[in-house]
């Protein structure tokens, strides 16, 4: 570092140490100047140092009991305006107040300025009114060297543009004063789409994994924008029922496709299986309010924002995979799907169905393919890949799919219908395969994704064929349309899925 700079640098801390943050006019490029001044210190929160301290000791209630003893990997914590959101930050951040976290890994959605891939900070540090956050230059350096999408770079971190991102640096704060020896990496997503996610994912797993010290992750995302007060609460808590099932692809799925708002999805989906890998199972909700829910936005019900905190962690007694069906449940989904392919051909109004008592694990949301064979031959085979609705309902849809979609065999005749077989596959969540060491023939089904092509497999299919792993995913990758050696592209997405086959008896 040139003379030059440290003068820079010297003149920036003492302004900082005097609540000052009138910078000079002929502030050094920021591509020449490594340590980056606060830039919506005075408006998103205070830019003196003692009322910040003081709003943040308030924000984190730490004379209040916590909600988690287990291991915590990551948070989600909003970036609004600190009188709207930093209520909410302050349960995340109050959670990992007695740890100590060697880095803090910040990854936050780019707002202003649009670009391919995730942008690492390449400066030294973040100042902000409580003093300097030292970047982890040799940790950035192994996470921005694994692949391409992943790059040290000052996109996203820029200071000198008349809309400088907020979203990273409003977490600082927080981080310093729960986390007061921790380094940071400061992370921007310009691009949220499935590849960005999967190429960050892979480079932190892979960093980390290769690094003794211990690490946080932290999301840093707000939830809808400007619906009424009523109607973001709904979609916030739509969206977090998601969350907390832990299905981060059907939560990415539905952020991709607008189905769900989250500005920071990226992000969170990213530290979600970023997390399960280290170790986690669970993501524990801590708070959601609204703007609405503030003084300060009281007066704008009609116009609301929504935030979430909320940690991933690792617990003993995590949900189960797949619940377990009684017999009776078994032939309630059977009836179910051979009463929907009858309707579906017969264009019958009438569903017996819909007068069955519906016993509780039919009512929970599972996901299904429903496959139909002839004379033992396959006839016809559709499916979800995530739930929109409860198992009982997601069977009818399928069931329906199955008979009338299916483009391989085409529509199911009249004529057909007394010699059919119905099977049902229940699936569980996806799980993200970064080795193709973790799959188990007979357990897993598999699902690959490249650009805009995808494929699945289901569990059974490896079985009955006596295929080994490698025979699996080639004939996945030509169920995708895809050369069937591209299983092994770094940059194709492989997920896993275990399921409960319910077939009719003999």
């Amino acid at each position: 570092m040139n003379s030059f700079n440290y003068i820079y640098i010297v003149l920036l801390i003492m302004a900082t140490s005097n609540n000052s943050f009138v910078l000079s006019q002929d502030m050094l490029d920021p591509n020449q100047i490594s340590y980056r001044p606060p830039k919506v210190a005075g408006t998103f929160y205070p830019a003196d140092s003692d009322s910040l301290k003081n709003i943040i000791k308030e924000f984190l209630e730490l004379d209040q009991p916590k909600k988690i003893s287990s291991k915590i990997y990551g948070l989600i914590s909003p970036h609004a305006g600190y009188v709207f959101s930093g209520p909410v930050a302050g349960k995340a951040y109050r959670e990992v107040s007695s740890e100590k976290y060697d880095v803090v890994v910040i990854i936050s959605p780019s707002h202003y300025k649009s670009f391919k891939g995730a942008s690492v900070f390449n400066g030294e540090a973040y100042v902000t009114p409580l003093g300097i956050a030292k970047v982890d230059t040799e940790f950035a350096k192994i996470l921005s060297s694994i692949n391409e999408d992943v790059f040290l770079s000052n996109l996203g971190h820029n200071w000198t543009e008349a809309s400088s991102e907020h979203s990273l640096e409003v977490q600082i704060p927080f981080i310093q004063t729960v986390q007061p020896e921790a380094k940071i990496i400061p992370v921007v997503m310009g691009s949220q789409d499935f590849k960005t996610i999967h190429s960050l994912s892979s480079a932190l797993i892979k960093s980390i994994k290769s690094s003794p010290k211990k690490i946080l992750l932290v999301a840093s995302s707000d939830l809808s924008h400007f619906h009424d007060y009523n109607t973001a609460r709904n979609l916030d808590l739509a969206m977090i029922k998601i969350l907390t099932s832990y299905d981060y692809f059907k939560f990415s799925s539905q952020f991709y496709l607008r189905k769900i708002e989250a500005c920071g999805g990226g992000p969170i989906a990213t530290v979600m299986i970023v997390s399960e890998r280290l170790g986690a199972n669970k993501l524990v909700p801590l708070k959601y309010a609204n703007s609405g829910d503030t003084p300060a936005g009281k007066s704008r019900m009609d116009r609301v924002v929504g935030y979430f905190a909320a940690a991933t962690i690792e617990d003993e007694e995590s949900t189960p995979v797949l619940p377990s069906f009684t017999e009776e449940e078994k032939e309630i989904l059977l009836a179910t799907a051979t009463e929907s392919i009858k309707r579906s051909i017969l264009k019958s109004k009438s569903d017996e169905m819909e007068k069955l008592f519906v016993p509780r694990n039919l009512g929970e949301f599972f996901t299904c393919f429903v496959t139909i064979r002839k004379n033992g031959k396959l006839r016809a085979c559709m499916g979800h890949t995530y739930p929109n609705s409860s198992l009982l309902v997601e069977v009818k849809e399928v069931a329906k799919l199955a008979a009338t979609q299916d483009y391989r065999f085409g529509p199911i005749e009249k004529t057909e219908l007394d010699s059919l077989e119905i099977e049902i596959t229940i699936l569980s969540r996806f799980y993200k395969v970064f080795d193709i060491s973790e799959i188990k023939i007979g357990r897993d089904g598999l699902f690959i994704r490249y650009e805009n092509s995808t494929g699945l497999l289901l569990p059974q299919v490896a079985t009955e064929n006596n295929w080994d792993i490698n025979t699996y995913m080639e004939h996945l990758c030509k169920k995708a349309g895809l050369p069937e050696d591209y299983y092994m592209k770094p940059d194709v997405e492989i997920y896993r899925f275990s399921s409960i086959i319910i077939k009719q008896k003999d």
